[in-house]
């Protein structure tokens, strides 16, 4: 009686362990940064219950669909309250993951090609406190109301999404494109940093 005790006992544990790791959800950590440089984080907005699962976007090949069964936004507002980052962490149905993730890649390559003044001709990769991040960007302050795109892939069915808004020269906090790249940077360096050592992730 003891031993089935036992056993059933490891076995509620072992499933409870499973269960735990294999949660399909949003970890805490993804949205609760607010310590970027010359930045303030508001509070994150959360998609509504109500919105579509999924969202299309287009690629070389077509439109194609990207799950999204849960998301968040957060906007980072420089010191004349202006969102220069818009972050939004999406969540892949589990079994969709890896071809969300070649959807929103195949995205952005789409969205490079067909952009003008742009960065380069191949999508940016960048790594940053061992996440990799890969994105489009580009070579002026001058045109587009966004300067930079980018998208990392954490695991667990989470996609985080950077964006780097273009603003009015009275709104900007950067002077040039190089002013503007050692910011993007810097963000995303703190915002894995952080990452990587908040625990709930």
């Amino acid at each position: 009686m003891k031993s089935k005790l036992i056993l059933f006992s490891t076995i509620f544990l072992t499933s409870i362990l499973i269960s735990s790791t294999t949660k399909n959800e949003i970890g805490q950590c993804y949205i609760s940064f607010k310590n970027a440089t010359n930045l303030t984080a508001a509070d994150p907005d959360r998609l509504p219950e109500t919105s579509e699962k999924f969202r299309i976007v287009k690629t070389d090949k077509g439109e194609v669909e990207v799950t999204r069964i849960d998301g968040y936004r957060i906007l980072y507002n420089n010191e004349k309250n202006a969102p220069f980052v818009n972050l939004k962490v999406e969540l892949s149905d589990k079994k969709s993951y890896d071809k969300d993730k070649k959807n929103l890649l195949d995205n952005l390559k789409y969205l490079n090609s067909h952009s003008q003044n742009m960065e380069t001709k191949d999508l940016i990769k960048l790594e940053f406190n061992g996440y990799k991040v890969y994105g489009l960007s580009r070579a002026t302050i001058e045109t587009g109301s966004t300067l930079g795109t980018f998208v990392m892939f954490p695991g667990n069915g989470v996609t985080v999404h950077f964006y780097f808004n273009n603003m009015k020269p009275e709104y900007r906090n950067f002077e040039s494109v190089e002013d503007y790249k050692k910011q993007r940077d810097r963000f995303i360096d703190e915002y894995t940093k952080y990452l990587k050592t908040c625990n709930g992730k």
